[in-house]
């Protein structure tokens, strides 16, 4: 097996160690190092060059990008990836101008460098024989903690980490969005406020430059951090977001607020597949009857909204039937497993990593196979992960 070629540059001996400890278990990657600034990059092209360059920014040298920009002319084949102590939006303009296919702003996690240089080290024909056209998908809660959220997330991990699909999770509940919660204990750096805010050009670099890489594999977009950053976020934003991250994902799930403003119409519009999430409680069939209506009056066809039922099987809840006469055969159900979705909730863990055979755990991984059974199935089927 041919070894990836990554060179690692940098002042600081303290980010070479940390860059070292994260590859040092990496089998399939040749790493070298050099403590020195960017001017060093003169000594690399005197040699072969490497197939990933990791380069930590140099705070004080006016000629960073000039130097940079000409390694990148020289060598074009090589992935560059440049590593920041904070997130700066003019730096990332720059630094994209000048050819940087990607970034890491510190602290980063182990598992995150090794997912960059692994995706950078594919033949650079990759993008034209292996670009495909993602999915939409859209989760939408007929009312208020319905569990669409956690549908979302889990779902992309699942499809992520089990079946190895590249997968782009935005979370489009602006004013209270919290999707990273569910799959992880930290605050996102950062959020889609700040890339709209920001947004210059919104290619497939600039995306990647702005999501959060987790170890499942999925890239998360997160809900803007202060609400008052959801005016940043603008339909046409969404629709060059989606429109980036078709060509280089399998899916993209958007976890949509159930408020249908401007973003939330563009969001679904733009779809293939439509998720509302409900519970089988008199106000979520109210709510779904009316959102049911607002669907067919935006011409939406029966193929493209799927309806799932969330918590199947709780105690006082309607029967089936009563959701039935509103939305029709429902395309899941889950069921009702309040114990170990909570804890998974609680702990910032997937279900899957952490009660894989739950009945909830169970059922996301059918929801997963269901949905790769075919690409574009033509109609909704009765799918019975745990009932059958």
């Amino acid at each position: 097996m041919t070894q990836l070629k990554v060179q690692v540059l940098g002042l600081s001996r303290d980010f070479l160690d940390e860059v070292q400890h994260a590859l040092k278990n990496e089998p399939d990657m040749q790493v070298s190092f050099l403590q020195g600034g960017v001017e060093a990059l003169h000594n690399l092209e005197q040699a072969t060059p490497p197939d990933v360059l990791i380069i930590r920014k140099t705070k004080r040298s006016e000629d960073f990008y000039q130097f940079l920009g000409h390694f990148i002319q020289r060598f074009p084949a090589t992935g560059i990836i440049l590593s920041a102590p904070f997130k700066d939006p003019d730096m990332m303009v720059k630094a994209l101008h000048a050819g940087v296919k990607e970034f890491l702003f510190e602290p980063f996690q182990p598992g995150e460098i090794s997912a960059i240089v692994k995706r950078l080290g594919k033949p650079q024909h990759w993008q034209e024989q292996d670009a495909h056209k993602a999915r939409v998908l859209a989760f939408i809660p007929c009312k208020g903690g319905s569990g669409a959220t956690f549908l979302a997330a889990n779902l992309a991990h699942i499809l992520a980490d089990k079946f190895n699909k590249e997968v782009l999770l935005v979370d489009l509940n602006l004013q209270f969005g919290d999707a990273y919660l569910y799959l992880m204990d930290h605050t996102p750096k950062n959020t889609l406020g700040e890339v709209c805010g920001s947004f210059v050009r919104f290619d497939y670099q600039f995306l990647e430059s702005a999501v959060v890489r987790l170890a499942s594999g999925v890239r998360l977009l997160a809900a803007p951090e202060n609400p008052a950053d959801a005016e940043l976020v603008k339909p046409e934003h969404i629709e060059s977001i989606v429109a980036a991250a078709r060509k280089h994902f399998d899916f993209v799930i958007l976890d949509v607020g159930r408020f249908f403003d401007a973003v939330t119409l563009k969001a679904l519009d733009l779809a293939d597949e439509v998720y509302p999430v409900l519970q089988l409680i008199l106000p979520s069939i109210r709510d779904a009857q009316r959102m049911n209506v607002i669907f067919k009056s935006l011409n939406y066809s029966e193929n493209k909204v799927r309806w799932v039922i969330n918590r199947y099987g709780g105690q006082g809840d309607l029967g089936a039937g009563d959701a039935s006469r509103v939305i029709g055969e429902p395309f899941w159900k889950m069921p009702n497993d309040h114990k170990h979705v909570a804890e998974s909730v609680n702990q910032g863990i997937s279900i899957d990593e952490l009660y894989p055979h739950s009945p909830a755990g169970k059922s996301l991984k059918g929801l997963a196979e269901a949905l790769l059974s075919a690409d574009a199935p033509s109609k909704p089927k009765k799918h019975w992960s745990l009932f059958r």
